[in-house]
């Protein structure tokens, strides 16, 4: 029995082959479950009514909405609309909307993306939007959308250089664009306007008919999703024929539940013979006579409707009949690859030796051990690690320090940014703090002379001394906080996880985090909402003479938020180095601090008898990596040894400990004498 994508096909083919156009009319079912659903909207609304505070009166009114649409989630959605809109307001459906767009966008590392400073329930701007637009291999896709992509990229003309579709995400566009074609989204109004002047030559116009997820132009808060259960009047469906130039007209994925896509193809029938097939996902004969007899009394003569029609089969055959290859779509941002053998022979091995400029062994620091470094335009010649004063300093902050004493070595210079606001007398502790991260500076940065500052010092200064420089760079507080929660805005779950008050969850995760959350909002200090107004207004100060490309700022990978907030609020970024993060743990953890010998083989020993010991981002490897392997390495020193087993990598020190040799107080031995400074300062690190 053949498939009933080949006789669409066939037909297609020979549109194609006699040079007719082709107009693809396509709705969400094109993207399988991959794009958004009604029922996936009603979900997220749901949602979204549970968390708003007000008593349950929305929640109410969405379950009564609920009861009176019946059982079809569109029907469904189309109550929930209107009950928004009586509620909250007009337009705040166009959240529930974007949450369900942003539903399909899934980076490998979503630090890594504008995304992260985004805020849950918060509308998506112009500028996030284009970016994450932009990031197309982040995005998940139907194969039959990547298919659709492919050929529309090769043979654009064909299809009039544009798509017609009822969807509001960017799935067609980002389709098109990962096979080296160009697209410009083109929303049409409720009235079936639209901006004629969208577009340029050779792109793809994809003309949204329930608008777009995003703004176009600006940040109005106006709606922009339409409520697909509106009627459209006869001057809009006007509008809409108009864009259906087609000799043959392939409608697909769509019920048409308002009726809009009938009216418009019975409107072009009246002007000129035009040929519809409409492809039916539902195998029911009985629906698919019921199309065609619709589509006849309305004047459509020429209509085909073929039921049981997969998006993902039609347009991967027609790609492969019209010879269209469908390639995997390049990778998204950059993310760590493992490189085994570099693990398996590592800092024991003849002339491996850390390079001598600072571009290239912070190269090596990322590719050999997991640190993140994130690189803009230019070369940094100046580290700013800014840190919280602690009365100790932790293993976290030991291996901070050999990383930037390592870059001191190769010509930077370094600038230690001290946050001792709230802390009584923070004299005495800054004494031994700074003299821990100077020792452990100088071990793989012999006579090293880093800068320290005292924030509340510095902002005392500026406080009392107001200099003309400000007017170049906000180095007041208050300056810095207008920018930023005044003209930025940001969401304030978004400023929270920044400072790290908050852990940083999708909305998936919420619910699961509740207590967390609750807990970390009673427990955490104020005083950290100070955080970006001091470190950026010293930071400010810095700038005044170093070039933003020459700064690199050290930090926790879980403080990447923290700069991209600084990026979006001064339009420049930094580069900046985070050390790999610790599953569990944090600078506050007391198996970042141990006073002895006996306290730390105690903490192994104990984590050794958990499952997952031996996984990534686990204290054990994270410990061996960063408090052994990093210094033997940055140092060209000798590896520790147990039993004739030299452990220079992490394949070595698993091999060790299944064959039963002590390598985990070999770890403990090493990583106490380089903690408490039993290892005496390394020679300057031989240059390669």
């Amino acid at each position: 029995m053949p498939d009933p994508e080949e006789p669409l096909v066939t037909r297609l083919l020979d549109s194609y082959r006699d040079d007719e156009q082709i107009t693809l009319i396509l709705g969400s079912g094109i993207g399988g479950t991959v794009q958004p659903r009604p029922a996936d909207m009603v979900r997220l609304a749901d949602q979204y009514a549970t968390g708003r505070g007000d008593a349950g009166d929305l929640i109410r009114a969405l379950d009564q909405a609920r009861e009176r649409a019946g059982e079809r989630s569109i029907d469904i959605d189309a109550a929930y609309r209107q009950a928004f809109a009586r509620w909250v307001s007009g337009a705040e459906f166009d959240v529930i909307a974007q949450e369900a767009v942003l539903g399909m966008y899934h980076p490998p590392d979503r630090m890594a993306t504008s995304l992260v400073t985004h805020g849950i329930w918060q509308r998506v701007s112009r500028d996030l939007g284009e970016s994450l637009e932009n990031d197309e291999g982040s995005w998940r896709l139907a194969p039959g959308v990547e298919a659709l992509g492919a050929i529309l990229a090769r043979a654009a003309d064909h299809f009039g250089n544009q798509v017609i579709t009822t969807n509001f995400d960017p799935a067609i566009e980002v389709a098109v664009r990962a096979a080296n074609g160009r697209t410009v989204s083109v929303p049409v109004d409720r009235n079936g306007a639209f901006d004629r002047s969208a577009g340029h030559d050779g792109a793809i116009r994809v003309f949204h008919l329930h608008g777009y997820w995003r703004p176009m132009v600006d940040d109005r808060q106006t709606s922009l999703i339409h409520d697909p259960a509106r009627f459209p009047d006869r001057r809009t469906i006007r509008r809409i024929a108009a864009l259906i130039k087609g000799d043959t007209v392939l409608v697909l994925g769509t019920s048409d539940w308002s009726g809009t896509i009938v009216r418009a193809l019975a409107e072009v029938a009246r002007q000129r013979p035009v040929r519809v097939l409409w492809a039916q996902h539902s195998g029911d004969l009985v629906e698919a006579e019921r199309r065609r007899n619709q589509l006849a009394a309305e004047g459509v003569a020429k209509a085909e409707c073929v039921p049981g029609v997969g998006s993902e089969q039609l347009f991967t055959a027609l790609a492969r009949a019209l010879h269209v290859g469908v390639g995997p779509r390049a990778e998204s941002r950059r993310h760590r690859v493992r490189h085994a053998l570099w693990e398996r022979e590592f800092v024991s091995q003849p002339g491996n030796v850390p390079p001598e400029t600072i571009p290239r062994l912070l190269a090596q620091l990322e590719r050999r051990f997991g640190w993140d470094f994130r690189a803009v335009d230019g070369t940094p010649d100046l580290v700013f690690w800014p840190l919280r004063l602690r009365a100790k300093a932790s293993v976290i902050h030991m291996a901070q320090a050999l990383a930037a004493g390592a870059l001191t070595a190769r010509g930077a210079r370094l600038v230690v940014s001290l946050d001792d606001f709230g802390i009584h007398e923070p004299a005495p502790m800054r004494a031994a703090f700074e003299a821990d991260l100077v020792r452990w500076i100088r071990h793989t940065g012999p006579g090293a002379t880093p800068e320290f500052v005292s924030l509340s010092e510095f902002i005392e200064e500026q406080r009392l001394t107001p200099s003309p420089e400000q007017l170049l760079r906000p180095t007041d507080p208050w300056a810095v906080a207008r920018d930023f929660y005044g003209e930025h805005n940001p969401s304030l779950y978004s400023v929270l996880v920044a400072i790290k008050a908050l852990p940083n969850v999708s909305l998936d995760e919420l619910a699961e985090n509740s207590t967390t959350i609750v807990q970390a909002l009673l427990r955490k200090n104020a005083n950290r909402l100070i955080t970006p107004m001091t470190r950026w207004s010293f930071l400010h100060h810095l700038l005044l003479t170093h070039a933003s490309p020459a700064v690199i700022t050290l930090c926790g990978r879980d403080e990447a938020l923290f700069w991209e907030q600084w990026r979006e609020v001064y339009g420049f970024g930094l580069s900046a180095l985070y050390n790999p993060y610790i599953r569990s743990l944090s600078n506050s953890s007391g198996m970042m601090r141990w006073s002895s010998l006996r306290d730390l083989r105690t903490n192994l020993a104990d984590l050794y008898g958990l499952p997952g010991w031996d996984q990534e981002h686990s204290y054990i490897p994270w410990l061996f990596h960063n408090a052994v392997l990093l210094p033997v390495y940055l140092t060209h020193g000798a590896a520790p040894v147990v039993e004739d087993v030299t452990l220079d990598s992490w394949a070595a020190f698993l091999a060790a400990t299944e064959a039963g040799l002590p390598a985990l107080d070999v770890l403990a031995d090493y990583a106490t004498d380089l903690y408490l400074g039993e290892l005496p300062p390394a020679a300057a690190p031989t240059q390669g």
